[in-house]
């Protein structure tokens, strides 16, 4: 899967964070508090997108 297509078009940035001396990958949002890192970063970005909110909704009485 071309993920990191999808993610950008999402709306997801990849920035580069220095660990050490080494360069790190970081894919991120401005209205998501995620953060990913790693090989499968874009992977999990596009996931986070994709998925449907969660609603908290009241327990339901049951039928008497």
């Amino acid at each position: 899967m071309p993920w990191k297509a999808m993610a950008v078009r999402f709306g997801w940035q990849a920035v580069f964070g220095m660990e050490g001396a080494h360069p790190r990958l970081v894919v991120q949002h401005t209205r998501h508090r995620h953060r990913f890192t790693g090989a499968d970063a874009w992977k999990r970005a596009v996931l986070v997108s994709i998925r449907a909110p969660r609603f908290n909704y009241p327990a339901r009485k049951p039928n008497r």
